[in-house]
């Protein structure tokens, strides 16, 4: 397709390998890095969960994005729009449709061949946008400074409460790097989980059709590919709560019993009971989110909410870098 182009930055596997076998050393709480969710089976796993009656954070944003006129109103012309861990299409197709006259499209996303699926999707539903795919970690942002220009409109989409996966500092760190890349004067658009009910935001993660479940357990399927590790998935079970203190969702796997794990010729032991720490995903009010946002270089244009108000978009302006 002419109006698409593929990148590629994924770091070589040595030092994957390096960060993997270091977080499952650590103590006194072994963990593995969220981005290792979603490969292309996870990715695919997350897809089916998005569409889940338990499953909430979704459903409430495509209805935020339904809001066309907000969008129009609060965002430039002739955009270039950045996607940070683009995952499926169809947030962006409703972002691009409720924009006058974008001009480019860039997702960002861990996972090539999903990536690589969604972006030729997309280029063919928008010829006249131009799509410039680029796989990538989207922490590890220094190379895509060749590819996104300055010089015009840029605005950044950060859905599904993505965000939520880092502790307040990181995300503020992160936020600082987005401002980096997308310059001053340009624009974020944002989503947050609200904070609410404890029961219904554990039941988005403890669904009962137990695809959650799956979907966490992927994850050691996927190190076993990038490492040649040993894990035996049905060895763990999934379990995922709300941490009152840390006002944050938190997801584990637990160690049925116990064992031992070569990891890039590393052992690691379990014992049974121990839990492998696999995501966070914080939880916001409006007030905790916006001065946030205005720490990181940014000024708040806007804030829209389903009609439950279980969930947040923000519309950002980058104030300084």
């Amino acid at each position: 397709m002419e109006n698409l182009n593929f990148y590629n930055f994924i770091e070589s596997s040595f030092f994957e390998d390096k960060e993997i076998v270091d977080n499952l050393k650590s103590s006194p709480q072994k963990k593995i890095n969220s981005k290792h969710l979603y490969d292309e089976n996870g990715s695919k796993l997350f897809e089916m969960i998005t569409n889940l009656d338990d499953y909430y954070p979704t459903r409430s944003e495509l209805e935020i994005l339904d809001q066309k006129n907000v969008f129009k109103k609060n965002l430039p012309e002739k955009a270039s729009i950045i996607e940070f861990g683009s995952g499926s299409n169809k947030k962006v197709r409703k972002l691009l449709e409720a924009l006058s006259n974008p001009k480019e499209y860039i997702p960002i996303d861990i996972s090539y061949e999903f990536l690589k699926t969604n972006a030729k999707e997309l280029a063919k539903k928008f010829p006249k946008i131009k799509v410039k795919a680029i796989c990538a970690d989207f922490n590890k942002l220094g190379s895509l400074q060749n590819i996104i220009e300055h010089k015009s409109k840029n605005l950044g989409f950060f859905p599904g409460s993505t965000i939520g996966n880092f502790c307040p500092d990181d995300a503020k760190k992160l936020l600082k790097k987005f401002a980096k890349i997308l310059g001053k004067n340009n624009y974020l658009v944002i989503g947050i989980d609200i904070r609410k009910d404890k029961k219904i935001m554990e039941k988005a993660y403890n669904d009962s059709e137990g695809i959650t479940a799956e979907f966490n357990k992927n994850i050691l399927k996927g190190i076993n590919k990038k490492t040649g590790a040993k894990f035996d998935a049905n060895s763990f079970e999934h379990l995922a709560y709300f941490n009152d203190k840390k006002k944050r969702i938190e997801m584990h796997l637990i160690s049925k019993e116990n064992q031992t794990v070569n990891v890039s010729n590393k052992k690691i032991k379990f014992e049974k009971g121990e839990t492998i720490h696999t995501e966070n995903s914080y939880k916001y009010s409006e007030k905790e989110f916006k001065e946030l946002c205005n720490s990181s270089g940014y000024d708040v244009i806007d804030f829209v909410t389903d009609k439950n108000k279980y969930f947040g978009v923000f519309f950002l302006k980058v104030e300084r870098i």
